[in-house]
């Protein structure tokens, strides 16, 4: 039996959909009838050589919906038989046990622009409590607006969360048309639709906090945007940038630029404080280029190295790209004055426990990161930092 009794904040038929699309990356999906209107099941046929299967039961209980996932006692009494003791046995196993901490990872992002954007964009189909927290500043003159494979994109940090967290792809290209449309009527001529929406729901609810969770429930986004100027503002800590980050699994720092993304959010009030005191995975996400026109060194270890001596201490795990780029990506880029980033290991490892390289790139003539490729490898690590954190307490029990 492997560990049950993980509580999903979501409707039986909600949690549903997303165990199976959870599930789905490790097998074959069989559903069952369910024996109770208050009860949902499904088979996993899991991709392995011994046809291994697990019986997930979702039951919907006051607080959300209840997950158990179980291995049938036929197929795991045979399945152990077969691999009693082997490093597949033992690498299927530790799968497995991931799979309920994927269900039910915290996961906080920091950071903002299309860093921020991409980053949501790969982690809003894996957690359902998932926060974006942002500076609530305005972002400044930007060189370029915002875009990714898709297009333009909206010019402020709470619109883009809202389109990176649009439940589908059609919603959100529907989104970013609509949140970053410039009005053209005389009296709105210039003015950005998102940021106008979001300005009035301010001054209907009465705060930027509370227009950011009616714009997420108007809009149907997944996930929530929390602003870290708010974090001492009169709605006290619940449920503030502060309180998330301390009650996160895992937290990870957006890839971006250092002064207009990543430190207005960091230099908020309390903000380095929660991070140092948060028990959760702390995962620094480098850029894949250099910005354009810039004189900053094109290595791993030179983004790290000032987040660093922010927070006064190291990262858990810093993730960077190394993958190749395509001969037009390098033409374009470095006439642009931009190049790639190097992950140089030995140094970025003086600030961070662990460096992870992977092939992030994604195709196309943007060098940005792969949502799908970055947000796995991302949930991965956090379920990873939960299963440890569980074996160790086990362990001292």
């Amino acid at each position: 039996m492997i560990r049950t009794g993980t509580v999903l904040p979501a409707t039986l038929d909600q949690a549903l959909h997303r165990c199976i699309a959870l599930a789905s990356r490790f097998g074959a999906i069989r559903l069952r009838r369910p024996d109770s209107p208050d009860v949902r099941e499904f088979l996993l046929d899991l991709d392995d050589t011994f046809g291994s299967r697990l019986r997930w039961t979702l039951k919907k209980v006051a607080s959300g919906t209840e997950l158990s996932i179980s291995r049938p006692p036929g197929i795991a009494r045979l399945t152990n038989l077969a691999r009693r003791g082997s490093v597949t046995d033992r690498q299927l196993d530790r799968r497995l046990r991931l799979l309920p901490h994927l269900a039910s990872l915290k996961i906080v992002v920091i950071g903002g622009g299309t860093g921020l954007y991409t980053t949501l964009l790969g982690l809003r189909d894996r957690s359902w409590d998932l926060t974006a927290i942002i500076s609530g500043l305005k972002r400044g003159v930007l060189r370029h607006d915002p875009k990714d494979q898709l297009g333009l994109l909206p010019q402020d940090d709470a619109s883009l969360c809202l389109v990176a967290l649009a439940p589908t792809a059609e919603e959100n290209v529907v989104l970013r048309g609509m949140l970053s449309h410039r009005m053209e009527s005389r009296e709105w001529r210039g003015a950005h639709f998102g940021t106008e929406l979001l300005r009035a729901l301010e001054e209907i609810s009465g705060g930027r906090r509370a227009a950011l969770d009616a714009a997420v429930e108007l809009l149907g986004v997944r996930g929530r945007i929390l602003v870290a100027l708010d974090a001492h503002g009169p709605d006290g800590l619940g449920g503030n940038a502060l309180a998330a980050v301390s009650q996160a699994d895992l937290i990870v720092i957006a890839p971006g630029h250092l002064e207009f993304d990543l430190i207005p959010v960091l230099c908020c009030p309390g903000m380095i404080g929660a991070l140092r005191d948060s028990h959760a995975l702390k995962v620094v996400v480098t850029k894949i280029m250099t910005a354009e026109g810039s004189a900053e060194a094109p290595l791993a270890s030179q983004q790290v190295s000032p987040l660093a001596s922010l927070i006064g201490g190291r990262f858990d795990a810093v993730v960077a790209n190394a993958g190749p780029l395509s001969r037009h990506q390098l033409h374009t880029y470095a006439a642009a004055g931009s190049f790639p980033i190097q992950p140089d290991v030995q140094e970025t490892l003086r600030y961070a426990r662990r460096v992870m390289t992977e092939q992030l790139a994604a195709a196309g003539d943007l060098a940005r990161h792969d949502p799908e490729l970055l947000g796995q490898c991302l949930v991965e690590m956090g379920a990873e930092h939960l299963l440890e954190a569980g074996e160790a307490l086990l362990a001292g029990a």
